[in-house]
């Protein structure tokens, strides 16, 4: 039931089908056209980020797009709503993408040793490797709920996370993580290129270059870009002047959000733990569990507080609270109504994928199949002859191990939800069936 519109022109990094487990801002097909050449996996891994490496290096423009998922939400009379969510992704050049990749390892290990033996390293999930995925993540959580019983489940939002993370704010952090008093003259250059980044959008690129050029792998060379794009008093290069916001994007966009908010999650971790709760944070999402009997207005009012500390805000319409109490009849916790994390659903005894994950999945494979067979048509190939293999990859279980269908199964086995598994277990019938219809109309 969901549906991304992507204005890249071609430009952008392709995401696989389905893969939850990749961080979003370390791009797993480096193929993708920029203003400068694909590196080769080989001369990728020789990059490192030194400090005259960074000293050196002439950062290129971001590369800029919306992505824009719309997402169903239907209430308890049935009604239908529809939410367009926007992110604006930002997306280096593969070069100023190793750099920054290697970079983010490296104060990655300050940030660990920083939070090491402290509580708020249960609280941060994202963008950190070592410790879960979502799957990991949203069992342990539904397994405290088990453990509580009777509790308040809040889940609540950071309106617009990276867009305006206040740069004074991350520069006080970083100089906690790097224990330093002033950053080193790479750190500060590392941190002016995300706070002042530059960026060109992709739907202005071939409006000015008229498809003039393209250079082997690359959109155009420096010369062509500094006459086209950069173009003195007509340039369509655009510059972060706000004191806030980085891009959502890079391979270094998660770990600075994290670092951005140390003291924000400090002062939750004390604060809930204090009145005998818990607070989880993955990125924007923020997961708390409360004793029954407080007020989950004092909860999230607390956190609306600390967040306008930070120059950050709820996005109030999307908080959502499941009460979890002990039914007698049922002899069971159950739920006034499933709360949702991660993209999981929890009622107090079944955990099953949420129905607009499984829906977004099958209009991808909709999608995806009638486009396979629609080329098939086009290049004068028989029904029969439709080499199937990579459908087969993307949409079943016979396929890639991080598809929707394993990655079900996987969840299924770890959460010890069989429930899961029979979601998804008419999924080959559906694709045989889609397959079966798109030929009927195609050929």
């Amino acid at each position: 039931m969901g549906r991304t519109v992507s204005y890249a022109s071609g430009y952008a990094p392709e995401e696989d089908d389905f893969d939850p487990l990749a961080d979003d801002f370390v791009s797993r097909e480096r193929k993708y056209l920029h203003f400068d050449r694909p590196l080769s996996e080989q001369d990728r891994a020789k990059i490192r980020a030194t400090p005259s490496a960074i000293m050196s290096n002439s950062f290129w423009p971001l590369l800029a797009f919306s992505k824009t998922e719309r997402r169903v939400k239907r209430d308890k009379k049935g009604v239908i709503t529809f939410n367009d969510k926007v992110r604006e992704i930002k997306f280096g050049s593969h070069y100023d993408s190793a750099i920054l990749e290697h970079y983010s390892t490296n104060i990655s290990e300050d940030f660990e040793q920083f939070i090491k033996n402290k509580p708020i390293a249960d609280s941060i999930l994202a963008y950190r490797r070592g410790v879960g995925n979502n799957i990991t993540h949203a069992n342990n959580l539904f397994e405290e709920i088990r453990q509580r019983g009777e509790t308040t489940a809040i889940a609540v939002d950071i309106s617009g996370f990276f867009d305006n993370i206040r740069h004074e704010v991350l520069l006080e952090n970083i100089k906690k993580v790097r224990n330093v008093e002033r950053l080193s003259d790479p750190d500060y250059k590392i941190f002016t290129r995300m706070t002042q980044f530059e960026w060109v959008d992709t739907s202005v690129i071939e409006q000015r270059l008229e498809g003039k050029f393209r250079p082997k792998g690359r959109i155009c060379n420096a010369y062509q870009f500094r006459k086209y794009l950069r173009t003195k008093g007509d340039s369509v290069v655009e510059t972060n002047v706000k004191f806030f916001g980085i891009p959502q994007g890079t391979p270094l966009s998660g770990l600075y959000a994290n670092i951005s908010l140390l003291g924000f999650d400090k002062e939750l971790h004390d604060y809930f733990t204090n009145i005998g709760g818990s607070v989880r944070r993955y990125s924007d999402d923020i997961a708390i569990l409360i004793p029954a009997n407080v007020s989950t207005n004092d909860a999230i009012a607390f956190v609306r507080l600390k967040l306008g500390e930070v120059g950050l805000q709820l996005s109030e319409h999307k908080t959502e609270i499941s009460n979890f109490f002990f039914d007698r009849s049922a002899m069971a916790i159950v739920a006034d109504k499933p709360f949702q994390y991660l993209g999981f659903t929890f009622d107090g005894q079944n955990v099953l994928i949420r129905q607009s994950s499984l829906n977004r999945f099958y209009s991808k494979m909709k999608s995806g199949v009638h486009a396979k067979v629609l080329a098939a048509h086009r290049n004068g190939v028989a029904p029969s002859n439709i080499y199937m293999r990579e459908l087969f990859r993307k949409y079943t279980h016979f396929g890639k191990h991080r598809n929707f269908p394993r990655y079900a199964y996987r969840a299924s086995r770890e959460m010890k939800a069989p429930e899961i598994k029979k979601q998804i277990a008419n999924h080959f019938n559906i694709f045989k069936e889609m397959v079966r219809l798109s030929i009927d109309s195609v050929y």
